[in-house]
């Protein structure tokens, strides 16, 4: 009887102590999830078809080889793309939900997307991984301005784009399988891996993205443990677990980083003995950093728009034949004029943008027995539009064409005479605008540029009517510089040159009625341009 009860004791107090240590090792994997750690855990990759401007000639080539790479990774499965699934990947990019639709319908936990731009100076590339359940991209490769285009450069270059974005990720490889202290690892030799190698197990707790472009700048890890491998294989390690922060913490699934460390050179002994710790204490430290040295930090691209502020002169004259007076005319050769304009950048291909501008003008009054002989014109403008930027180069301040759609109103109040010379004319209308900017060179910081606006529909009202009726024509086309002063400033250069006429039909409500009137300007503008 003894023997019975002693032994149902051990029984039940083993027992118990297994549940407690499964229940302490399910407490401490539940105290260690993290749910951006899951977000980036990678089992399948679909890769969506590269894009290219020229027609399919270098896409279906850089899809064969980005197949090949990731058929011959033994990390990641690559499932198929769906053929009915019509996603563009050129604006994958900005469109997060494109990203989810594909992730989802290829029960994949990442995709790889590739666009190729073939322009005048050469070959741009961009490779994008997309992970996670946001559809935001995770990391980029770009490579500008080839210069070689046979086909088995551009493979060569992508698979090396491929490999790049695999070594950026903020982990290795993950923890396969556990079996009390030893685990087996999907990393191997080809990774650089050897026996006797210590890994680290961490765990991602925070990823860091750019505020605009939303891919990874950095991130934040939580080490769970170490492991010291005693067999590697060319895609697997085996090893053993050191140290762990709670036991079963690390379990499948965990993330795994080699140990790498920051290396330093030998430290420079004098003859005397004494250390040089850093080049500070060199001779020749001020020929190598001069007078308060100061660390080095690139500056950010501007990312968000413009501003431009122009002044200058125009040269206006307004011409109008009365029914009996015949043709008056009226100019001034030196009007002061400026101008305030902004564009926003909604991505790199849509933008919106707004114009005011305004001037004094003074002409003489031509009209016989008419009085004042001196009258004053403010001439008055405004415009808004919305616009596309087909980029021919993968930089955004590369060259590129642009199409814009836009409302501009343009206003000529022009003081009373008596009998009344030249009335106030008020032309608007909905305006389609063609235009294009196309740096000289990479060496030299000036781009050149042109734009025409093609009104779509026009009107015009004056204070008193020149006919019963009118047909109204406006034509605006402009030239202009860009010089970099720095990535930010530029100065600006522009010639406008515009044309505003009325045909009249029928008698008007002004003194003498008029068959035609025409405003002719032609503005040089100068000055600076803010990027933001």
């Amino acid at each position: 009887m003894k023997i019975i009860l002693h032994t149902f004791v051990s029984v039940v107090l083993a027992s118990s102590f297994i549940f407690s240590m499964a229940h302490a090792q399910t407490n401490a994997q539940n105290a260690y999830i993290s749910a951006i750690d899951q977000d980036l855990a990678i089992k399948s990759i679909v890769l969506v078809p590269t894009s290219d401007n020229v027609g399919g000639i270098y896409a279906r080539p850089v899809d064969e080889e980005l197949q090949n790479a990731l058929n011959d990774d033994k990390q990641w499965s690559l499932a198929a793309y769906p053929k009915d699934l019509n996603i563009k990947t050129e604006f994958l990019d900005e469109r997060p939900q494109d990203v989810k639709s594909v992730l989802q319908n290829t029960q994949s936990e990442a995709a790889l997307a590739t666009r190729i731009i073939r322009g005048p100076r050469g070959i741009s590339i961009t490779m994008t991984l997309f992970v996670g359940r946001d559809g935001w991209p995770l990391l980029q490769e770009s490579a500008t301005d080839l210069k070689n285009f046979e086909t088995v450069q551009i493979r060569a270059e992508a698979r090396r784009m491929f490999e790049n974005i695999k070594s950026r990720m903020p982990f290795r490889g993950v923890i396969m399988s556990r079996r009390g202290q030893q685990v087996t690892l999907n990393l191997g030799s080809n990774y650089g891996l050897k026996n006797e190698s210590s890994v680290s197990v961490v765990q991602i707790i925070k990823v860091n993205r750019h505020p605009k472009l939303h891919f990874m700048v950095s991130t934040e890890k939580e080490v769970l443990g170490r492991v010291r491998l005693f067999k590697v294989e060319p895609y697997l390690s085996f090893g053993n677990i050191e140290m762990e922060k709670e036991p079963g913490v690390i379990s499948v699934g965990a993330k795994v980083m080699p140990d790498e460390f920051v290396k330093y050179a030998i430290p420079v002994v004098t003859p005397s003995g004494k250390i040089l710790q850093d080049v500070t204490t060199r001779p020749d430290k001020d020929v190598a950093f001069g007078e308060n040295p100061q660390e080095w930090l690139p500056t950010m691209p501007p990312q968000y728009g413009k501003i431009e502020l122009l002044a200058g002169i125009t040269q206006y004259t307004q011409n109008a034949t009365l029914l009996s007076s015949g043709s008056i005319s009226g100019s001034d050769n030196m009007a002061p004029n400026i101008m305030a304009r902004g564009e926003f950048w909604l991505n790199p291909e849509w933008y919106v943008g707004a114009q005011l501008r305004q001037a004094v003008i003074a002409i003489e009054n031509t009209l016989a027995g008419s009085s004042p002989s001196k009258l004053n014109v403010a001439m008055g403008q405004y415009a808004v539009n919305a616009g596309y930027n087909f980029l021919l180069t993968n930089d955004f301040f590369g060259p590129k064409l642009q199409v814009s759609l836009g409302y501009i109103n343009t206003n000529f109040t022009a003081d009373d005479s008596t009998p009344t010379a030249y009335t106030s004319m008020k032309y608007s209308g909905m305006a389609l605008g063609l235009g294009g900017q196309f740096p000289i060179s990479e060496e030299v910081p000036f781009e050149i540029g042109a734009k025409l606006d093609f009104y779509l529909s026009t009107s015009m009202s004056e204070n008193k009517t020149s006919g019963s009726s009118s047909s109204n024509k406006i034509n605006s086309f402009s030239f202009f510089g860009d010089y970099r002063m720095q990535p930010r400033f530029k100065i600006r250069g522009e010639i406008l040159v515009e044309s505003y006429s009325s045909d009249f039909n029928g008698t008007g409500s002004r003194t003498e009625s008029a068959s035609t009137v025409t405003h002719k300007l032609m503005t040089i503008m100068g000055g600076v341009q803010y990027l933001f």
